[in-house]
């Protein structure tokens, strides 16, 4: 095979390796993404015995809003850390399905994720992070999340 030929092949397929490689946890976890609770969504997704040994971690750098956020669709959170990890979940009690992300990540990946998510009231939002070393570390945040009402008055 030339070299051109090669090299063509390889951009090509490069793209569909990360399909390959990706593990689609709502279809292997289903009744992770259907739990309302935390404690059952995580024990759907880890297992009884790992969830068991959750511990908390100073190394996971969970960042969001600290005064009360007015905006319920749209709330930024972001993540850090430099435990080496296998995957990385997001969690919050707020809305009536427990579970928000799940990323598969890999030995040398940099965990540094910003994103938004919606909470329909106030609560907390964890991370969970499945070591290398096969522990699940978490960190926790609250979120206050301003709630208008709709006050309509019949005259």
């Amino acid at each position: 095979m030339k070299r051109r030929h090669f090299l063509a092949l390889g951009f090509c397929v490069a793209p569909y390796m990360t399909e390959v490689l990706a593990i689609d946890y709502r279809e292997s976890k289903p009744e992770a993404w259907t739990s309302s609770s935390i404690n059952d969504a995580a024990m759907a997704l880890y297992g009884r015995e790992k969830f068991a040994t959750i511990q908390k971690s100073e190394d996971i750098e969970l960042i969001v809003p600290k005064a009360i956020v007015r905006d319920p669709e749209n709330i930024p959170i972001s993540i850090h850390s430099n435990i080496k990890a296998k995957s990385l979940a997001i969690f919050q009690d707020a809305n009536p399905k427990s579970l928000v992300a799940v990323f598969d990540v890999s030995e040398d990946s940099i965990i540094a994720y910003e994103l938004n998510i919606k909470m329909e009231f106030k609560g907390t939002v964890f991370a969970v992070l499945e070591g290398m070393d096969g522990e699940l570390y978490y960190a926790r945040q609250y979120i206050d999340v301003l709630v208008l009402s709709c006050l309509a008055s019949s005259g």
